[in-house]
């Protein structure tokens, strides 16, 4: 008997050391689960503003502050090039017309002759006026001398001088005269139209040719209406034209339309293209792309609500609440949104959370949510 009470003890004791083993490991396991329990009710009320409302606790939210930025948008529109300008040449003598070495839509250089008049009669005229001019002022030198020596009065000089101021103005006439036998181009430019020809007689004031100037050339964009406010003149431009493809031309705008198309709600916005080697000519089709750059206060745009699109609201943060705020917006670029009114720089402002906010709202300013890593 003895010896079966000694092995049931030792059976007893060993049965006892692994119930406290069990015994301990359970209540580690347990400590472990209401810890991990615990973590995740505070992550899930400090990340997730539903949960937090209901038990009465500060809503979750990130937020940054209001600061001035450099806003860089892009505003695209297609175009046709344009002549910068027109040139309405006129015949300004009387004369035939012997040459007429361009055609509608010929590129000319400045200076390139367009037009050649007969200029005999005015060769002729020039010569006769210098030689009268030459005559008149060796007469008036001659009555200097003579009034000096007493022999010539001071109305016989006054009037040798008139007459070599007359003889003066007829040089002058013959070689403008001379000078408009030929007709050239102002500027680089096309021949837009030709009213001249070889073999007629001009008649004074007539159009004889009407060019355009295309150093520089326009490119016309027509640029929706919604984006007026961030054209400005001035502001640089990339444009590529279906004429030149691969090839991207550098320009700044020079003039912006001041009326919108009816049809299209579109307005022209004139960029200035260097045009040296004067490969543009109007009518060319292209796209433009204005380049907007500005300094600006603005906040990430996912702090703007606005769903109805005519009350732009952000929350601003304040004494450990969230205040509801009307602003008013300008340029949205780069994630950005522009604040024209209604925040100052610094204010610190609910980019992330701001949906599941009521006004005066309580919040925690979470700095280790989902969205920072």
């Amino acid at each position: 008997m003895r010896t079966t009470f000694m092995i049931d003890t030792a059976e007893l004791k060993k049965v006892l050391a692994r119930r406290w083993f069990d015994i301990l490991l359970f209540a580690f396991l347990s400590v472990i689960g209401a810890v991990a329990l615990a973590l995740a009710a505070r992550y899930i009320l400090a990340t997730d503003g539903t949960k937090a409302r209901p038990l009465g606790q500060p809503i979750p939210v990130q937020a940054l502050p209001a600061s001035v930025q450099t806003l860089h948008e892009i505003v695209g529109a297609s175009g046709t090039t344009a002549e910068i300008t027109v040139a309405n040449l006129t015949n300004r003598v009387v004369a035939k017309v012997v040459e007429v070495p361009v055609e509608v839509g010929m590129v000319v250089k400045q200076g390139q002759l367009l037009a050649r008049l007969d200029d005999t009669l005015f060769e002729s005229q020039l010569e006769y006026a210098r030689t009268n001019h030459a005559h008149t002022s060796l007469q008036l030198q001659r009555m200097l001398a003579m009034q000096q020596k007493g022999f010539a009065s001071a109305v016989e000089v006054e009037q040798a001088r008139t007459a070599d101021a007359a003889a003066q103005d007829q040089v002058v006439q013959a070689q403008f005269n001379l000078t408009n036998t030929q007709i050239t181009s102002p500027a680089p430019a096309i021949v837009l139209l030709r009213n001249i020809n070889p073999g007629e007689i001009t008649t004074v004031g007539n159009q004889a040719l009407l060019v355009g100037i295309i150093e520089p050339i326009y490119m016309v964009a027509q640029v929706a209406e919604e984006k007026i406010s961030s054209v400005r003149i001035g502001m640089e431009a990339e444009v590529s034209t279906d004429g030149f493809p691969g090839v991207v031309f550098t320009g700044k705008v020079a003039k912006i339309d001041g009326s919108i198309n009816d049809a299209t709600r579109t307005f022209g916005v004139y960029i200035s293209i260097p045009n040296h080697d004067l490969r543009l000519i109007p009518g060319i089709t292209g796209y433009a792309r204005l380049q907007n750059r500005r300094s600006a206060l603005a906040v990430p745009s996912t702090a703007v609500i606005d769903p109805v699109g005519d009350r732009a609201t952000v929350f601003v943060l304040e004494d450990g609440r969230a205040h509801a705020r009307a602003i008013r917006r300008g340029l949205m670029a780069d994630g950005q949104t522009e604040i024209l009114d209604g925040l100052q720089e610094g204010e610190q402002v609910v980019t992330v959370g701001q949906l599941d906010l009521r006004d005066n709202d309580r919040v925690n300013l979470n700095h280790s949510g989902p969205w920072n890593k």
